[in-house]
This record gives C-alpha cells, structure tokens and sequence, in this order.
C-alpha cells in the first residue's frame, strides 16, 4: 500500500499484477510472459496454493491471499481518492460481468468507460485512443494470460493512467487452480518465478506458525 501511494505522484504508469496458478504454469517455458512479469512494479500472489507450494506457512499471508486483502484495500483507496477506471476485458460479455461486479461490490466507484479487445480489429490504436480520451487514473484489466502481458508489454509508454492493475481472469475455476498446484510447486522447486516469490519471504522464522 506504501508503494501504491508513491504511484499516484509519478509521471509514468506503474504496473501491478495478480500472479495465479495459471500465470506462473504459462510463464514456464515463455521467457516472454515471464520477462513480462519479472518487469511489473508490483506483483500480487492470489492463490495461496502457490505459498504453500513455497513452503510459506504463514497463516496471516494464506488467509490474506484467500480472502483477496490487497485488491479489496486497493479499490477502499481508490474511491477514497476519487480515481476514475476504466475497464479492459477480452469481449463485452466479461466487461459487462466485471462492471457488474465492480459495481456492485463497490458502489462508489468512478468506472470511466470499457473497451472489449475483441472488438478491436488490426492494431490496437482504437483500444489505446478510447482509454486516453477517457483519462482515466487506473486502468482494471481482465485480460487472461498471456494476451494481457503482451498488450502491456506493446503498448505500456502509450497509455495515459497512473496505475495499470492486470486483474487477469479474476474468477478462477478451482478444479483448474488444485490440478495446477502440483504442477507449480515442481516449478517453484526449480527455481522458476522465484524472484517474484521473495518479495513474500521475510527473514527465515519471521511472521511464521511452523
């Protein structure tokens, strides 16, 4: 939250990502995607099967994974701060979903327009121009992984925002997340995302219920 707040006096975008499952499964073996990701601002683990494939026991970082803590802060901060959003989704049907939820979940919140990507044919100029003229302070995005790495990879120094926040496919399937976890935790054995991994480690015995 610290670090989020400088993000609101600077003169560049700052990228923050929620890492799950599916996002550290595809980056295995996409030096790309994972390049993508070493390179946001801020990266926010929010499935707690991937601390416990770490060997993270702490109870306080699993229950605030699981209930989704810093996204919940995130938007208590931006209506607090009257930051307008805009919306970016795969097609209409998941923006309409994820305005619903927005909405209704945070019924203060400023939403200052949305852009479905499958309505944007050739380049991306129109996507890009239809969230400048809105001028939005941070920019929600549900783009599944890697479609959203790569569109912020292409395009982060043309966008106009204070925060771009890559929600991914914010709604995941949990038969899908427990049958990755097996395979991630053979991963984070070796070595694959770890440095995404230490920004959660603290000391060994810190802030531990082993």
């Amino acid at each position: 939250m610290l670090q989020l707040e400088e993000y609101w006096n600077k003169t560049i975008m700052n990228t923050i990502e929620n890492i799950s499952m599916e996002t550290l499964v595809k980056a295995h073996g996409d030096e790309v995607l994972k390049s993508c990701i070493e390179n946001l601002d801020l990266s926010v683990i929010c499935d707690k099967e991937i601390l416990k494939a770490a060997g993270v026991a702490s109870r306080q970082w699993i229950q605030e994974i699981a209930e989704n803590e810093f996204f919940k802060e995130f938007m208590r901060r931006t209506i607090d701060g009257g930051r307008l959003v805009y919306l970016l989704g795969e097609n209409q049907q998941q923006v309409q979903l994820m305005q619903g939820f927005l909405v209704e979940a945070y019924p203060e919140i400023e939403i200052a327009g949305g852009y479905a990507l499958s309505e944007c044919t050739g380049d991306h100029d129109a996507v890009i121009n239809e969230i400048n003229i809105a001028a939005p302070d941070i920019i929600l995005s549900a783009l599944p992984t890697p479609v959203q790495e790569y569109f912020l990879k292409e395009h982060k120094d043309k966008l106009n925002a204070k925060v771009w926040y890559g929600m991914g496919e914010y709604c995941q399937d949990k038969k899908v997340v427990s049958e990755m976890a097996g395979f991630a935790k053979k991963l984070l054995q070796k070595g694959i995302m770890h440095s995404i991994l230490l920004r959660y480690h603290k000391n060994e015995g810190d802030d531990s219920d082993e």
